[in-house]
C-alpha cells in the first residue's frame, strides 16, 4: 500500500513537472512572437517637417490708435440764447451755408428797438448842439464870447459821440442776429447733434459736429525702441480688424508719454480706404528677438510637463537614411521642447532639436515613442529647402 502511494506521487509530480515545461515553452513562443510582431507591421507613413535652426526670429507688433478727420468740426453759436429750431440732424448731409439751427430772438429784437430809440435821440441831440455852435461862431467874436463858443463845440461833439455809440451798439446788435442762425462754414456730413430745441446753450457750446471728409488721421503711441522703424513719408499696415489698409507716416512727436512710456506717431490714410472716422485701427510693425530656435507647425507640438511641450521626430534607422530624407524609415522620438513665440499656425520653438530634425507635422496622438513609421513627404514639404528662413509678420514699408 504504500508502495501504490509513492508510485501515485511520482506520477503526480512527473506530470507536474511536463506542465511546467508545457507552459514554459508555449511562453517564450508567445514571447518570440510579441518581440517579432512589431518588425511584421508595416511601417506607418507620416508627414514631416525638415527643421532648421535660426539665429533669430521675427515678431509682429501692432499699436492702436483713433482715427480722427482731418476736417472736422465742432459748431456752436457765438452767443448764449436758447434754441428755438433745429432744421438738421445727425446723418444729414449739407452744403455750405446750410440753415442748421437758430436761438430764440425775441430779446435781440427788444434791444434793438430800445437802441434804434437811443440813437435817434442822440441824433435830435446831435442837430441842436450842430445849429447852436452854428450860430454861435458866426456871432463871434462880436456878440459871442469865446467860452460860449467853446461850450457849444463840447456840446456838439458830445452829441456826435453818442450817436456814434448808439449807431455801434445797433451795429452789433444785427450782427448777434445775424449769428443767431447757424449756419454750415462747408459742406459735409452731420456726424454728432448734441442739443434740442428749448436747450439753453452757451457761447461756443457745441451743438453740432461736421465732418467735411478729406484724409483720415490716427495719432498712434508706439514704444521708443521701434522709433529707428519710422521713416516720414513711408508707408505702413493698417487695420480695423476687418479690413487693411495703408497709411503715411506724416509727423513724429519724439515727446515721451510719461503714462505709457511711447511717442506719438501721426498716420495719414487715404479717403478711399474704407474707414470711418472715430474707430480705432492698428498699425503693425515688427521686432526682430535673438534667440536660436526652430519653427515648427502649431500642429506638430502636444502638451508635455513643467510647462513645456513636445513635438514627435523620426529617427531614421541608418545613415543612408538621414542622407535621403525622400525616403526615410525610422522610429518615433519625443522631444521636449519650450515654446518662445507663437503665431496662427506655428511657433518658435527651442529644445533638445537640431538642424535637419524630422518633425512629424500632424497628429501627435497617433504616435508613441518606439514606433516604426516611413516618411511620405508631401509636395509642400519637399519644397522646402533647408536653408529657408521662416518668415515672420511684417509691415509694408
Amino acid at each position: 500500500m504504500i508502495v501504490s502511494y509513492l508510485t501515485q506521487r511520482k506520477k503526480i509530480l512527473l506530470v507536474g513537472i511536463a506542465l511546467s515545461l508545457l507552459l514554459a515553452a508555449l511562453w517564450a513562443y508567445l514571447d518570440i512572437g510579441r518581440a517579432v510582431e512589431p518588425d511584421l507591421k508595416p511601417a506607418k507613413p507620416v508627414a514631416v517637417d525638415i527643421v532648421q535652426e535660426q539665429p533669430e526670429y521675427m515678431v509682429k507688433r501692432s499699436f492702436a490708435g483713433r482715427l480722427l478727420s482731418s476736417n472736422v468740426v465742432d459748431l456752436g453759436f457765438e452767443l448764449p440764447g436758447r434754441i428755438s429750431r433745429i432744421f438738421v440732424d445727425a446723418g444729414d448731409t449739407v452744403k455750405r451755408g446750410t440753415p442748421l439751427a437758430r436761438i430764440d430772438t425775441d430779446e435781440l429784437t427788444s434791444q434793438q428797438s430800445e437802441l434804434s430809440a437811443v440813437l435817434k435821440e442822440a441824433e435830435a441831440q446831435l442837430t441842436q448842439t450842430s445849429a447852436r455852435y452854428d450860430r454861435l461862431e458866426k456871432l463871434a467874436p462880436d456878440f459871442a464870447s469865446v467860452q460860449q463858443l467853446d461850450d457849444a463845440r463840447a456840446a456838439r461833439d458830445s452829441a456826435r459821440a453818442r450817436v456814434g455809440q448808439a449807431a455801434g451798439a445797433l451795429a452789433r446788435l444785427k450782427t448777434n442776429k445775424q449769428n443767431s442762425l447757424l449756419v454750415a462754414p462747408f459742406s459735409g456730413e452731420i456726424v454728432n447733434r448734441s442739443a434740442d430745441r428749448g436747450t439753453v446753450v452757451n457761447a461756443g457750446q457745441a451743438v453740432f459736429r461736421l465732418n467735411g471728409g478729406g484724409s483720415l488721421e490716427a495719432d498712434v503711441g508706439i514704444p521708443t525702441r521701434f522709433r529707428d522703424q519710422i521713416t516720414l513719408g513711408t508707408q505702413y499696415k493698417v487695420s480695423n480688424g476687418e479690413q487693411e489698409s495703408v497709411a503715411v507716416a506724416e509727423r513724429v512727436i519724439d515727446d515721451v508719454n510719461p503714462l505709457t512710456n511711447t511717442i506719438t506717431v501721426r498716420f495719414v490714410l487715404p479717403e478711399s480706404g474704407g474707414f470711418v472716422a472715430s474707430e480705432t485701427v492698428r498699425v503693425s510693425l515688427t521686432e526682430t528677438l535673438q534667440a536660436k530656435g526652430m519653427w515648427v507647425k502649431n500642429s506638430a507640438l502636444v502638451e508635455s510637463l513643467r510647462g513645456l511641450w513636445a513635438v514627435y521626430v523620426v529617427n531614421p534607422k541608418s545613415q543612408s537614411d538621414r542622407e535621403d530624407s525622400q525616403h526615410v524609415t525610422g522610429i518615433v522620438k519625443r522631444q521636449d521642447v519650450e515654446v518662445l513665440h507663437s503665431e496662427a499656425d506655428r511657433s518658435f520653438v527651442r529644445g533638445a532639436l537640431s538642424s535637419g530634425s524630422l518633425v512629424i507635422r500632424n497628429s501627435p496622438f497617433r504616435f508613441v515613442p518606439g514606433q516604426r513609421v516611413s516618411v511620405k513627404q508631401s509636395t509642400a514639404v519637399n519644397q522646402l529647402p533647408k536653408h529657408r528662413l521662416a518668415d515672420a509678420g511684417t509691415s509694408i514699408q
